[in-house]
């Protein structure tokens, strides 16, 4: 039973801030319901990083950077020159959090590979024959929350006394619970000990940050042909792979000195103290995550300016390995400190929904190229298998509660190009990924610009520039709400809740490659 709690609580850390994000509306609790299903957003390639041409103009039906294939496979077919490419990219989250009646803002920024690969187009009497490899950056996990504020509801205490806490054990080894009465039935928040009336609670201080880090990506294959005239035809395989950091400070802050009791000897020498000055957490969590990916596409030209396409993607099967670690540091006003830790691991896999693309391209008319797509998802069917017989049942729940909370969804995007001249290229594109969750309030709108350049023969410069922005209510800690009306015949039953931060967050990514012309 320890494991399980021990696992299902690093699950519900995830569910603090993330994809996205996890956001089924205000008056429900996530963190106590979706654990592992989080990885359905998590994990989800929905930021569509790729490339700065592929990042603002869908390649369902187009062919222009190098990530096109991630949308279309059969779009490579399209491409007439051989060239390899190479890029980087650059994200920054600023957050706005409104927490405890006050409001924090916090930032944070990540620099590492976008793409590199190549594309070679056979030389063909008839049709085309393109093959490709390398690597696409597709996701990214930045976040940052801060918060302060004076909480005069809950306390994060009231999380370690929840029955199953995984903290339950570090958190009573350092008097941030105790046992709730005298025939030690069940455990209560320190800060809840030593008053007339049981639940009676004073506030406390509150602040802390949680940042989040990491990327996802994919190492690919892909091949197209033209298999009949103008029909292109193409194939992708793909190994996923990708790291995420989680990691959380949280502090409880006894500035007004309210807690002065004298009922646990801090000092092993019979001199009771506890005064509590300050209680501290601190979380970590280190996934990777690896997969295989299979896409199939088709494109018809209907004619020189117009393409249709089409392109399905399998479900998709990932190992997820974690780490989790957690530290509770208890000071009292005379500079006692309790201290203790705890470490877990844990393998398991999220088996991922597939996908459905349609979309268009106009290709220069006037110089103007305009490519739209749009792509179905049912995020319903994502399956968690912890691939553990005696966790069968929590199996089960899990996925139940996916089917029934999560949804299908339609992700929209377009983009428009301008061509200059033969050395100039203008982009610009906007997407909209509504929320995966019922009654979700996270839907993102993207907006994409950015240009390519030549800078000699051979050699182009691609730049562009991606805006996110969202809105979302997170949980920073889930608690147990008792009912204090049984006593004192029966130990008090538990309501689990949460205490959520509303966010504001803008994303940027900035992103610039380099073509080299292989022709």
């Amino acid at each position: 039973m320890r494991k399980m709690t021990r696992i299902l609580y690093l699950m519900s850390l995830l569910l603090l801030v993330i994809g996205l994000k996890k956001t089924i509306g205000q008056d429900t609790n996530p963190v106590n319901s979706l654990l592992y299903s989080n990885q359905a957003n998590l994990f989800s390639d929905q930021n569509i990083a790729m490339d700065p041409i592929s990042i603002i103009m869908p390649g369902t039906a187009y062919a222009g950077g190098f990530g096109s294939f991630l949308d279309n496979p059969a779009s490579a077919a399209l491409f007439n020159t051989s060239f390899g490419e190479f890029g980087l990219a650059y994200t920054a989250v600023d957050e706005t959090a409104q927490f405890a009646n006050s409001t924090r803002s916090l930032s944070d920024n990540q620099f590492n590979l976008s793409n590199a690969g190549f594309v070679y187009s056979f030389p063909t009497q008839r049709g085309s024959l393109v093959v490709g490899a390398g690597y696409n950056q597709h996701t990214v996990f930045n976040r940052a929350l801060g918060f302060r504020g004076r909480n005069e509801q809950t306390t994060i205490t009231d999380q370690f006394k929840a029955p199953g806490s995984t903290y339950a054990d570090i958190a009573f080894n350092t008097f941030a619970i105790d046992y709730g009465d005298e025939f030690e039935d069940w455990d209560e928040s320190i800060f809840r000990i030593g008053f007339n009336d049981f639940g009676d609670y004073l506030g406390i201080q509150q602040q802390g940050e949680i940042f989040e880090s990491g990327y996802g990506g994919e190492y690919s294959f892909f091949a197209a042909t033209e298999f009949q005239q103008d029909l292109m035809v193409g194939v992708s395989l793909g190994i996923l792979n990708g790291r995420y950091k989680y990691d959380r400070l949280f502090q409880e802050v006894d500035n007004f000195n309210d807690y002065n009791s004298d009922f646990i000897d801090s000092n092993d020498d019979g001199t009771g103290d506890t005064d509590v000055d300050n209680i501290l957490l601190q979380d970590r969590i280190r996934s990777n995550y690896t997969g295989f990916k299979l896409r199939a596409g088709a494109i018809y030209r209907l004619s020189d300016a117009l393409h249709l396409g089409a392109s399905y993607t399998l479900g998709t099967r990932m190992e997820i390995e974690e780490r989790f670690d957690a530290n509770i540091q208890t000071t009292f006003d005379n500079g006692v400190v309790f201290e203790d830790e705890l470490n877990s691991e844990f393998t398991y896999y999220v088996e991922m929904p597939s996908r459905t693309s349609v979309g268009f391209s106009l290709n220069d008319v006037n110089s103007v190229t305009v490519s739209a797509s749009a792509e179905y998802v049912n995020y319903g069917g994502t399956r968690i298998d912890f691939n553990d017989g005696s966790l069968f049942e929590d199996e089960i729940a899990e996925n139940e509660f996916i089917e029934t909370n999560f949804r299908s969804v339609w992700n929209l995007r377009g983009g428009l190009q301008y061509e200059v001249n033969d050395g100039l290229f203008l982009r610009g594109g906007y997407s909209y990924f509504p929320s995966k969750f019922e009654n979700g309030t996270d839907d993102r709108s993207i907006f994409s610009f950015g240009t390519g350049l030549s800078l000699a023969p051979g050699v182009q410069l691609d730049l562009a520039a991606q805006y996110t922005v969202w809105d979302e209510v997170s949980s920073v800690y889930d608690y147990a709400d008792y009912d204090y009306s049984l006593l004192p015949d029966d130990a008090p039953t538990a309501t689990f809740r949460s205490e959520n931060a509303s966010r504001e967050v803008d994303r940027w990514k900035m992103m610039a490659t380099i073509r080299f012309s292989m022709n």
